[in-house]
This record gives structure tokens, sequence and C-alpha cells, in this order.
């Protein structure tokens, strides 16, 4: 097991580093794509130079929590589920879709340096991490 987290957080590491080299911050990649997609979710963020940002960096800690198998990831999620129930009735496939638009952001942002590799192990942990957030919602 301990080799299999290993080895997952290297290629997360690497594909992270693939994305940081191009100097690009995600967030305004991330919900550039977002909000195209749901132009609607827009009006949701209050102060969205603060809230568009802590929620990337929730998404990633969180898929990164998971990637390292770290036991307060499914409780975390618990939380983030029922704290966006104060926005709305949000389904479980705008979660699926949210997760997916975020590495296809990565993947994009990284463009020739991304590889099959990142892509799958990211896919993967976006799956679990959508199966925690059924199960909470």
């Amino acid at each position: 097991m301990a080799e299999l987290v290993n080895h997952t957080a290297e290629i997360l590491e690497q594909s992270l580093c693939a994305v940081a080299e191009t100097g690009e911050d995600i967030t305004p990649h991330f919900f550039a794509r977002f909000f195209a997609r749901h132009p609607e979710q827009q009006a949701l963020f209050f102060q969205p130079r603060v809230s568009c940002g802590a929620m990337v960096n929730e998404i990633l800690d969180s898929l990164l929590g998971l990637g390292a198998h770290e036991g307060w990831v499914n409780s975390s999620i618990h939380n983030l589920v029922i704290a966006h129930r104060c926005y709305g009735d949000f389904p479980p496939s705008l979660y699926a879709e949210l997760l997916d638009v975020f590495v296809d952001t990565l993947a994009d942002l990284a463009g020739e340096r991304w590889n099959a590799g990142y892509d799958a192990a990211w896919r993967q942990l976006a799956a679990e991490l959508h199966k925690l957030i059924v199960s909470a919602h």
C-alpha cells in the first residue's frame, strides 16, 4: 500500500510541476471554463477573488489527500457538501462535471507536458472524490 501511495504521490507531484512550469494560476482558467458551462453559478460567488481561490485549494487538497490516503478527506468532503447546501441544491452530476473541468484545466495548462499517466491518476482520484461527494449528498 505504501508503495502505491508513494507512486501516486510522485505522479501527482510531477504533473503539478508540469502545470507550475507555465507560471499560470489554475484558478482563473478553471473558473473561466466552469462559468462558461454554468454562468448561473457565478452569482453564488460573493467575493470571487477569495472564494474562487479557496474552492480551487479545497479541490486540490482533497484530491491530493485522497492520493495520499489521508483519513481527514472523508469528513472534510462531508462538511463541504453540507456547507454548499447553503448556496443551493447542487446535484451530484454538477460535482462530477466540476471535477472533470478541474482535471481538464490542469491538462490544458500543462499542455504537451501532460501525459496519459498524469491524466489517469487525476481522473481516478476525481472519480473517488465524486463517490465521497455522492455518499455525503
